[in-house]
């Protein structure tokens, strides 16, 4: 073995994809439309509701959960009525639960990596950011988006564009727009990852792309 051998070798990050994504969560065949259940429709849209300023839909919100524990919505809206409040530790419980008992998984991991993120736990955003893409939903650009800033803050041009082409792909199949974040919370989460970067996120970001490129081929 030669001394270019040796500087490639050291050059691979060490590091497993079980360290990276969990492997074991994919989403499954869910029958039910986002809409089938009326109440916590509306408890949604009550909830969205710019005039809103109360908030107090969570409890439609744990309504729904107990009619339907395997159905994604529920846990999705009472994490995110937590996190408004920056109670981030209560929204990852509720999110994990959610992963083990809701049939779409996917959506779920992508909103525990954003807590996470809000945690600034950089390397648990990350790792369930990952798990995200590879729990089968292609139609989430969120989660690019998140993982390009995160790459572009880590210096690894290829990566970011990687991930923010199939974010604007995505998003443009959904929209017939090909979005990006505003400027200002583009910046705050490259600020975020910059100020709490470590080597290990460094080698799991450097290990996920290539091995994602691969796996998911083209959009």
């Amino acid at each position: 073995m030669g001394l270019l051998d040796t500087k490639r070798k050291r050059e691979v990050p060490a590091i497993e994809m079980s360290e990276v994504y969990d492997a074991s969560v994919n989403d499954l065949p869910e029958p039910r439309s986002p809409g089938f259940d009326r109440a916590l429709t509306k408890a949604i849209q009550d909830y969205t509701t710019p005039e809103n300023v109360r908030k107090m839909e969570i409890f439609r919100f744990e309504e729904a959960r107990r009619r339907e524990p395997d159905f994604y919505l529920p846990y999705y809206w009472i994490a995110t009525c937590h996190m408004e409040h920056r109670n981030y530790p209560m929204a990852v419980d509720v999110l994990r639960e959610g992963i083990r008992q809701a049939r779409t998984k996917s959506i779920l991991c992508r909103r525990l990596g954003e807590c996470y993120f809000g945690l600034k736990d950089m390397e648990q955003a990350a790792f369930w950011f990952c798990t995200a893409v590879m729990a089968g939903d292609q139609t989430d650009f969120h989660v690019y988006l998140y993982l390009g800033y995160m790459y572009d803050a880590y210096g690894m041009k290829e990566a970011s564009y990687w991930a923010r082409r199939r974010a604007r792909g995505i998003s443009y199949q959904l929209t017939y727009m090909a979005l990006e974040y505003l400027k200002r919370d583009m910046d705050r989460i490259e600020e975020v990852a910059l100020e709490h970067q470590t080597d290990r996120v460094r080698r799991m970001l450097a290990a996920f792309y290539p091995f994602a490129k691969k796996k998911l081929g083209h959009l």
